[in-house]
């Protein structure tokens, strides 16, 4: 199977393949042809657009894909579902929506490094293991007039009991959860774009 490339564009989500196999959510689809067309398109249509679910078809995804980053200033963050012994997952409410913890990753740490790092600074757990990988996911978002891409690496914890958590309230963390897993759909209904894809990835079952 071909690799896919997907973002999280603005309302909007991105698939960049080389593959001309139709998905049942595709409303545009898009050939490239170079990186001033594909900018023209995105941030002079699609931008203002929301809901759409739009196939990016190239030639050379590697290349496209590349064209598509240098767009934006890139941000490289990480993050961790956490589980605990009860089988129970660990949310937090950041800026009014449900999300998992995650942050930036400092210069000379490694990915997995920061996943633990920012849960333990966010909700106030200690002895985490990570399981394994999950995915990474790609999300725009502007800090001023600058498009900014955040691209996520997301890891599976497990953690001993049921650790007390405390948020992280200098980071907008209002609340630090233990969601059961019957509970996880009504959670992602108010989260942010990309938290539904990790739980997708993961197969959490209700």
């Amino acid at each position: 199977m071909s690799q896919k490339y997907k973002v999280f564009f603005f309302g909007n989500v991105l698939v960049f393949t080389d593959s001309p196999e139709l998905h049942r959510k595709t409303t545009i689809i898009y050939k490239y042809s170079g990186v001033e067309a594909l900018k023209d398109f995105l941030f002079g249509y699609v931008e203002k657009c929301n809901n759409h679910h739009i196939r990016i078809l190239c030639d050379n995804k590697e290349q496209c894909w590349a064209d598509f980053c240098s767009l934006f200033e890139v941000r490289r963050a990480a993050g961790g579902l956490v589980v605990n012994d009860s089988g129970n997952y660990l949310f937090i409410k950041r800026q009014g929506k449900w999300d998992i913890p995650k942050g930036h990753i400092e210069p000379g740490e490694q990915s997995r490094e920061c996943a633990v790092r920012e849960v333990t600074e966010e909700c106030g757990v200690s002895g985490l293991e990570i399981e394994r990988a999950i995915c990474t996911t790609h999300h725009t978002y502007y800090i001023g007039s600058q498009p900014i891409l955040k691209s996520t690496d997301w890891y599976l914890m497990r953690c001993s009991g049921t650790p007390e958590l405390t948020p992280q309230t200098e980071e907008d963390i209002t609340q630090a959860v233990w969601v059961a897993p019957s509970d996880v759909d009504n959670l992602l209904k108010d989260s942010f774009s990309s938290i539904p894809e990790v739980i997708r990835q993961l197969g959490v079952r209700s």
